[in-house]
């Protein structure tokens, strides 16, 4: 890989005075994230990436950023990669739940870990003050096989008649198995491509139901409830034109379906609260097409959201990481003309460097052009740093989380 070694000593020189180090340790201190106040305190939406869902460094990162966040910039809402009715459902029900309840409720496994845990016990400490945190989810697909936005449903539509509440407890039963199954290979593509029509023809029918009915079922509900089904049904239909869809097309229809569950959190549930995305970076970041291929999650959001957004991606030099199957892996450790070299050597443990703030000169112009990263800790690839992130955060050696296994 060519680097020019006569611009790393000037390059180093600039980092070490633009890039801050963030301590992770066993005392609640996050006053090593005061530099964050004056980027994030106008904004509506800050994105916290990974690469890579494997990650015990990047969620604990994440967490300290998140409990800062909370209490010092009066952010009230986390929205996580995972699914979004099991996630707001279970938030409503937390009071039947346990925190490893919650967590396996709500949460895709890849999450079920003991930093996530630390998480979701603030979360809960939260719910006991004048400022609680909710926690909400992005995702189409489902976390849980336990039925709790099934059950959810079924009451909803009960009330207007037994029969409708039977009939959704069945559509849900269906419409989990062809999830489940979706990679079945036993399954022709024709065949699931023409149940996957007949459920969304059956949500689309509870649909028109709800809106018939929507004085009716706000008076009895509430209308968060009501707008959460209504949200639900949408998200359902989508999670079935996913599943019998061809890979390219199925991954452009989730992208643009959790871009319409942010925009549906902030103009409509939430209107008034500042809003935390947790993320891969794969879905954050704000061109991704050069990188992965399609387009993120960000790049389908309004201009108005993105113009209050600040997108931080998160980076490893070197260490070990965990795939979403657990099996853990090495992290291939980048040369000098890349991202994580070049904040490495600051020598921080942890360095965040802002980007949006910056003027391009001859020492930071990597910035600006295409350079070096490797994505998840495995793959060599050419990114526009300045075109893709707003801050970064680097961690010098990571490890893979520490799992933990939930009684079903």
């Amino acid at each position: 890989m060519f680097y020019r070694k006569n611009n790393i000593s000037s390059e180093i020189d600039w980092l070490k005075d633009h890039t801050y180090s963030i301590q992770l340790n066993e005392f609640d201190d996050d006053s090593d994230l005061y530099f964050l106040k004056p980027l994030l305190q106008n904004k509506r939406i800050v994105f916290l990436g990974e690469n890579g869902h494997g990650v015990a460094e990047h969620s604990l990162i994440k967490t300290k950023m998140i409990k800062y966040l909370h209490k010092e910039l009066g952010f009230r809402v986390l929205a996580f990669e995972s699914s979004f009715s099991d996630c707001s459902l279970c938030f409503y029900q937390q009071d039947q739940l346990d925190t490893r309840q919650w967590i396996k409720h709500s949460l895709f496994k890849v999450w079920h870990t003991e930093e996530v845990e630390t998480l979701f016990h603030y979360v809960k400490e939260t719910q006991l003050s004048n400022q609680p945190l909710i926690l909400t989810g992005l995702d189409i697909q489902p976390a849980s096989s336990d039925h709790i936005t099934g059950k959810f449903l079924a009451e909803v539509f009960s009330n207007m008649d037994k029969a409708y509440g039977e009939k959704m407890v069945e559509l849900e039963q269906e419409m989990l198995y062809q999830y489940v199954n979706s990679r079945n290979p036993s399954i022709s593509k024709k065949e699931r491509k023409r149940k996957c029509k007949e459920l969304m023809a059956l949500y689309q029918e509870f649909l028109f139901l709800l809106d018939k009915n929507s004085l009716e079922l706000q008076n009895k509900f509430g209308k968060d409830a009501f707008l959460l089904v209504n949200r639900i049904l949408q998200n359902r239909i989508s999670l079935m034109q996913m599943i019998s869809s061809h890979f390219m097309k199925a991954i452009k229809i989730r992208n643009k379906a959790m871009a319409e569950n942010i925009s549906w959190l902030a103009q409509e549930m939430f209107l008034n609260e500042k809003i935390i995305i947790w993320a891969h970076n794969g879905h954050i970041m704000k061109r991704s097409r050069s990188l992965l291929g399609f387009s993120s999650t960000f790049s389908y959001l309004p201009p108005k959201i993105k113009e209050f957004s600040y997108i931080i991606g998160f980076f490893m030099y070197s260490g070990q990481a965990a795939e979403n199957n657990r099996s853990v892996y090495e992290v291939q450790q980048p040369d000098q003309d890349s991202i994580e070299f070049r904040i490495k050597q600051v020598g921080h443990e942890i360095g965040f460097l802002d980007i949006s703030q910056q003027r391009k000169v001859p020492q930071n112009r990597w910035l600006f052009k295409h350079t070096y990263t490797v994505h998840e800790g495995k793959q060599l690839s050419l990114i526009k740093p300045s075109a893709c992130y707003d801050g970064l955060v680097v961690c010098a050696k990571t490890s893979p989380p520490k799992y933990i296994n939930i009684k079903e």
